[in-house]
């Protein structure tokens, strides 16, 4: 995940995400995400390179932070994963 921040209206965010490829990653992140109280339907970017959860408010971000398969990158990171699974992809 990378390190949560504070949105305009005060809301506490933090995106969470696998830095494995397609179905793989898929599996990674879904369980670990239902663990934290997320709904599978609120996935975002199903199927893509930018699959990810938003994590929204004090108890997710602070569940996700205490989480021991969950790592907290800087957004830099979070760009290199992202891009990297992009060229993995084609």
């Amino acid at each position: 995940m990378d390190r949560p921040r504070r949105l305009p209206d005060g809301r506490l965010t933090a995106h969470l995400l696998s830095d494995k490829v397609g179905d793989a990653g898929y599996r990674e992140l879904l369980p670990v995400a239902v663990s934290l109280g997320c709904l599978p339907v609120f996935l975002q970017y199903h199927g893509t390179y930018k699959e990810h959860f938003d994590l929204m408010g004090p108890r997710r971000v602070h569940a996700a932070l205490a989480h021991p398969q969950i790592a907290t990158v800087p957004r830099r990171r979070i760009a290199q994963i992202l891009r990297a699974k992009r060229m993995s992809l084609g």
